[in-house]
């Protein structure tokens, strides 16, 4: 039997762990603000991926309607002090992987120029 059981938590260790961005999912396509909406507020303010990080982490570790980035309306309705407290590694967690989701750059495709003769031609 207790082999049994050593299996098994050896067996659910090498399960991948839930990401941190799950966790957030779960409220913010329901009942709160949608991540992307959270991410572009906190960019209106915060142009450096580093400052945003840091904004986002020190609401996510102590949250507060002073620590959030959403507007007044917004902060009445969805109340940032109940949001859940995250530990400091689960937020950073988190913030990195919404940074990397919501990421404008990667997206940009840069068209291909024309050869400068070609377009002579033409």
């Amino acid at each position: 039997m207790g082999r049994v059981i050593l299996i098994l938590l050896l067996g659910l260790q090498c399960l991948p762990a839930q990401k941190p961005l799950a966790r957030c999912t779960d409220c913010h396509s329901t009942s709160a603000p949608p991540l992307s909406l959270v991410y572009r507020r906190y960019l209106m303010f915060d142009s450096s991926k580093e400052r945003i990080r840091k904004h986002m982490v020190d609401f996510l570790t102590a949250p507060s309607k002073e620590k959030s980035a959403m507007p007044e309306g917004m902060k009445n309705r969805f109340n940032p002090q109940k949001h859940p407290v995250f530990s400091p590694s689960d937020a950073q967690r988190a913030v990195q992987e919404l940074i990397e989701q919501e990421d404008l750059i990667p997206r940009i495709v840069v068209p291909k120029r024309r050869n400068a003769s070609k377009s002579k031609e033409d």
